[in-house]
């Protein structure tokens, strides 16, 4: 049997609104993997959460990567590395976050630990009531953080179109350079137009050696596309935006709250 890969997004596709993995996915993925099959979490989460779902749920298999803060890092867990970091420049970093502050418009970011927030409101504690993330309060983000950030997250919990103009200003400015799109409608995602989990597909694959014709990728959300279109296989869940199922080889017929992602590993995974 020729060895697949499955990289699944987490919210919206593997974790249901509880944010777990189920005890019958759970078994699943395990008996995928012990087939000879590999499963790569592929998040936009910082890693520290994404390692958190993975140790909660029993999903750190032998030799496994995961892939963090969409598509900009890659990391064995084996050998507690990077296998790829990518980050937003400092300069341009300090330019968006200044335009945020223009706009009153809360954005974040990431140390190696935890996020870094502007201040203590109701974003931050509702990015890490559902991520299980620990924060801190700075003044000047970057100046905590030490180095270029991995990614900034613009988060308006009330007015949608606010991120949607704030996205069209940073493309206008920085198109050529940074991403800006949607992991949800709350959640505006900047990071290296290098990155995103599309590019990251193609470099795990190769570190592999698994043709991209043997790889599966699952998600629900515009930060998923990239990936869905990488992959040999496109998986959309059934609660997936339409941008999304526009792009999926297979639709599946239950949601995130009812396992639907084993719909496509029965199908799609021999076992």
């Amino acid at each position: 049997m020729s060895e697949k890969i499955l990289f699944t997004d987490l919210d919206g596709t593997l974790l249901n609104s509880a944010k777990k993995v189920s005890p019958g996915m759970q078994l699943l993925l395990s008996k995928m993997v012990l087939a000879g099959n590999r499963l790569v979490l592929t998040s936009g989460r910082a890693l520290p959460s994404v390692l958190k779902v993975a140790k909660n749920a029993g999903l750190l298999f032998p030799d496994t990567v995961i892939i963090a803060a969409n598509g900009n890092e890659v990391y064995d867990c084996d050998t507690k590395t990077f296998l790829m970091r990518k980050s937003v420049p400092i300069e341009i970093a300090e330019d968006i976050i200044s335009m945020a502050q223009e706009e009153s418009l809360y954005l974040h970011s990431y140390s190696d630990t935890c996020v870094v927030a502007p201040k203590d409101g109701v974003e931050v504690k509702h990015y890490c009531s559902r991520t299980g993330m620990e924060y801190q309060v700075s003044d000047d983000l970057l100046k905590t953080i030490g180095h270029a950030p991995c990614k900034l997250l613009a988060i308006d919990m009330e007015n949608h179109g606010r991120l949607e103009a704030f996205r069209s200003r940073i493309q206008e400015k920085y198109g050529d350079k940074i991403s800006a799109i949607f992991s949800n409608p709350i959640y505006l995602e900047i990071f290296d137009k290098t990155a995103g989990k599309g590019n990251a597909v193609r470099f795990v694959c190769e570190h592999f050696q698994i043709p991209l014709s043997n790889s599966v990728a699952a998600g629900d959300a515009e930060n998923d596309i990239s990936m869905l279109q990488a992959s040999g296989t496109a998986v959309a869940m059934a609660n997936a935006t339409p941008e999304v199922k526009a792009c999926a080889d297979f639709i599946t017929q239950q949601d995130n709250d009812h396992d639907g992602l084993s719909e496509a590993i029965l199908q799609l995974f021999e076992m």
